[in-house]
């Protein structure tokens, strides 16, 4: 009895952890970040709707709209769970796997389900805090009216149930893999497979296959979004405008917790069921073996294009011997090229060959769908998703190649030799060419489709003028943004010198760089690709070049307009903001290249 109210009433690894995290200086700064990044867009979202209310001729169009401001914050909270909370629960177990201290924690005694719960909450608590920010948000749509406490209450119940459950997923993910980065990963794959995947594949097959003549949308059924807590909370304030315009006296606390009890259940079921499942997968987790099994079976399917290479490999040996294979001018380059599965060039050729054909002919596909007219849209989409894989793929092996040195406990074997720390890394960047080159292939050829797409049916000089500057201005983007990202990370991998810190501030780095200005102006202005200085303010995204080009506003960034007498003639200048987009971005990987040279010998030696 005594053992059982220990465990019960006792927290160790719980304290242990929050003491932990409460040193670590990042805590901090994520919670600073969060916040500016909450108060701008919240700020932004007022300032929008209180100039569109300011043409109200009776003056009372500021009144009314707190709703729709609750609305967007709930969005933005439900948001902030779902990207950040994978990343700050999903390292919780397998950082006890790193560091060979699970199997000590499993001999203590401590029964598996309060380490999956100490652990979970754990992790949850640091975004409470993040949570409890929008606490004056709150107060503030209320004050524009149209909210009363009981949605108050329900919006609440909403994030809280997201948080919940994204916790959840992340925490079964940290047990099942063996290490933190793949926990990452896996938490924001699960949580999309699990929470999008449904509905949008539901939406793509009947609009797209079984009912080809639908060119407007379908209706996704409610049950596929039971999961996806902003339109569970949209569910929620269609359902109290239903209710508050049959009921005399308006919407009771009864009727509305109930309402918000059966749409955050789901949600809060799957959480319950990710729990139950990391505590059956803990123990039997815990001593997994390692991926080179796995590896291994997966390079048997090359195995026969390999005896085909090496065979035309004899035949032209035969005939023009090939040059020695010694480290002779790079040797950094020419030791990382025997790593991985791109190391060695008929690798390389496999696999290129291999990822090219499948983009081209899924490409091939979403292009031939039922509505044509669709398809360029439906790559736009593909596009995005597969140069989304293809950064993170930048970002993981941009950090392995310096920081593997740190685990595999052989740099300091590097620095003796006479290439010097500088010089080192230079190669290290050198071997990263054909990652480079595979990211040109795949997103070149979706840009390639896209462009023609789009562009088929203009006529023949426009046609042709029109295609040249959308894929010269896509080509750039493959050449110039690579560059960014691998030296970028690389820094941040000699400053950090963890592989798994570096690699996950990389990831928020780009993913807020990316996407932040994009949201920011959608959110504050709706029309912004109709406003020249918006326009430019899109710029600060990389992303912001990708989407004129996509949506054809490159002609209204800059416009000569001369007028005589009688007429005004308009010039537009598509290639000034090509030229400033792609020679900021140029210049500013060029200034993190010789930074990271300047720095790699301090940073390297310490």
């Amino acid at each position: 009895m005594t053992t059982l109210l220990r465990h019960l009433f006792s927290y160790p690894l719980l304290a242990r952890e929050l003491t932990e995290r409460a040193a670590r200086k990042r805590t901090y700064a994520v919670r600073v970040g969060y916040g500016l990044a909450l108060y701008a867009i919240f700020l932004a979202a007022v300032q929008r709707l209180v100039s569109q209310a300011a043409s109200d001729p009776t003056g009372l169009g500021g009144l009314g709209f707190g709703r729709e401001l609750l609305h967007t914050l709930v969005d933005l909270q439900c948001w902030g769970a779902l990207l950040l909370q994978p990343a700050l629960m999903a390292g919780g177990i397998t950082y006890e796997k790193e560091r060979d201290s699970l199997s000590l924690l499993l001999l203590t005694g401590m029964p598996r389900w309060k380490i999956v719960v100490e652990k979970y909450f754990a992790g949850l608590l640091p975004m409470a805090t993040l949570l409890l920010l929008a606490l004056p948000l709150g107060a503030i749509a209320m004050g524009y009216g149209g909210v009363s406490l009981q949605l108050v209450a329900a919006s609440g119940c909403v994030v809280v149930s997201a948080w919940l459950m994204t916790g959840a997923f992340s925490l079964l993910c940290s047990a099942w893999c063996r290490t933190s980065v793949g926990a990452i990963l896996g938490a924001y794959t699960v949580g999309g497979l699990l929470l999008l995947a449904p509905a949008f594949t539901y939406s793509l097959t009947e609009r797209y296959i079984l009912w080809g003549a639908n060119l407007t949308g379908v209706d996704v059924p409610s049950w596929l979004w039971a999961l996806w807590p902003p339109e569970i909370f949209a569910r929620i304030l269609t359902w109290q405008q239903g209710a508050s315009a049959v009921a005399t006296g308006g919407v009771g606390w009864a009727a509305t917790l109930e309402e918000t009890w059966h749409q955050c259940l789901p949600m809060l079921m799957a959480g319950a069921s990710c729990l139950l499942l990391a505590v059956i997968v803990l123990a039997r987790r815990s001593m997994s073996p390692s991926a080179a099994r796995l590896a291994a079976h997966a390079r048997s399917g090359a195995a026969a294009w390999q005896a085909a290479v090496r065979t035309v490999q004899r035949w032209l040996h035969a005939i023009w011997p090939p040059p020695p294979a010694l480290p002779t001018d790079d040797p950094i380059v020419w030791r990382e090229s025997g790593r991985g599965h791109l190391g060695r060039s008929s690798q390389f050729a496999y696999h290129a060959v291999l990822l090219t054909g499948i983009t081209l002919a899924l490409s091939l596909v979403l292009l031939g769908m039922f509505p044509r007219t669709g398809g360029p849209e439906r790559l736009n989409y593909f596009a995005i998703i597969l140069g989304s894989a293809l950064v993170l793929v930048l970002i993981v092996r941009s950090a392995n190649t310096l920081l593997n040195e740190h685990t595999n406990q052989t740099l300091d074997i590097l620095l003796t030799t006479p290439l010097g720390a500088a010089e080192v890394l230079l190669e290290k960047a050198r071997a990263l060419r054909r990652y480079r080159l595979l990211f040109f292939l795949l997103l070149g050829t979706v840009f390639l489709l896209a462009g023609w797409s789009e562009n088929e049916y203009l006529p023949g000089p426009a046609k042709w003028q029109t295609l040249g500057q959308y894929w010269i201005c896509a080509g750039l983007a493959l050449t110039v943004y690579p560059s960014v990202i691998i030296w970028i990370t690389l820094f941040l991998s000699l400053a950090l010198r963890a592989r798994a810190k570096a690699i996950l501030i990389a990831l928020c780095l780009f993913t807020v760089w990316f996407l932040a200005p994009i949201l920011v102006l959608n959110f504050s202005t709706p029309n912004w690709r109709k406003s020249q200085s918006t326009l430019w303010l899109s710029l600060t995204s990389p992303l912001g070049i990708l989407d004129a080009n996509h949506h054809g506003t490159l002609n209204d960034f800059s416009v000569q307009v001369y007028q005589d007498s009688r007429t005004i003639a308009r010039f537009p200048e598509p290639w000034a903001p090509v030229s400033a987009n792609y020679g900021f971005y140029s210049g500013l990987a060029l200034a993190f290249r010789i930074l990271t040279l300047r720095l790699a010998d301090r940073w390297m030696r310490r």
